[in-house]
């Protein structure tokens, strides 16, 4: 999809630590969209603009604490200008987020 090895992936999943693509059963990788979106994000960065990974990780950083881009959390919240809405997720995404956030709390707190 995005014309990239496996291995180069696995890296930029150790560089970059927006990049978490939820775990299935045997330990495979299941890239949604937003992670797609990160990791051609994080590819023009590198190959396109040429950055470093730490000038990449840097303005990946920079970019989610903007105020016109909240980053992951903000589309959980609802519209302030309408006060509706969960920001375009649905109840299965919503789910899919508090499923990864459980997985991490019982399984990921070795590598804290």
């Amino acid at each position: 999809m995005v014309g990239l090895e496996p291995h180069v992936l696995r890296y930029w999943e150790s560089e970059f630590s927006q990049l978490r693509p939820r775990r299935i059963r045997g330990g495979e990788r299941q890239y949604r969209e937003r992670e797609v979106d990160l990791v051609r994000r994080i590819r023009a960065m590198l190959y396109d603009e040429r950055l470093t990974i730490q000038a990449a990780r840097r303005k990946l950083s920079e970019e989610s604490r903007r105020p016109e881009n909240p980053g992951q959390l903000g589309m959980l919240l609802p519209d302030p200008e309408t006060g509706e809405g969960d920001g375009g997720m649905d109840k299965e995404e919503v789910l899919d987020g508090l499923r990864e956030v459980l997985d991490l709390l019982r399984f990921g707190r070795s590598s804290w």
